[in-house]
């Protein structure tokens, strides 16, 4: 897809890189797939119409804490792994709760078909074990850069 800024994680202690990389082909994740798509989207910050926005009231959850405008507006540096983790459990839950979620949401470059329908929740199960991973290896912080 190749759409919106590059978003990367980076841990207050150095991540295990390759348990990192199975992780990451074991769930074919690509952050450049559409995840950085809901976490940055095209609009400004207050646009209702930003992707993120779009999940969120199609879903009935807030997901401040993967609005990377809003992080980098709030935080410049890291944040809490555990409250993100736990806003993942929340997502992936509210999304196999709600399997059809993605024909509510309008955004264009086929990411509703693509992307939504197929791969985000994959992409929410690699982050919440790749937090998890961190955690496990000693990390408690996180936080977000674009390239």
């Amino acid at each position: 897809m190749g759409l919106g800024l590059e978003i990367y994680l980076i841990f207050d202690i150095e991540e295990p890189f390759e348990k990192y990389l199975e992780l990451r082909d074991r769930y074919l994740f690509d952050h450049r797939s559409g995840l950085n798509l809901i976490m940055t989207g095209e609009g400004d910050v207050g646009d209702e119409d930003r992707l993120l926005r779009q999940v969120e009231k199609v879903l009935n959850i807030d997901l401040t804490l993967l609005d990377f405008w809003d992080y980098a507006d709030e935080h410049e540096d890291y944040i809490s792994i555990k409250p993100l983790y736990m806003k993942l459990i929340e997502l992936q839950n509210a999304l196999v709760e709600n399997p059809e979620y993605y024909r509510k949401i309008c955004w264009g470059h086929d990411i509703e078909d693509k992307y939504l329908k197929d791969n985000f929740l994959k992409d929410v199960r690699f982050l919440i074990e790749r937090l998890n991973l961190n955690l496990e290896n000693g990390a408690s912080l996180v936080k977000y850069i674009s390239d």
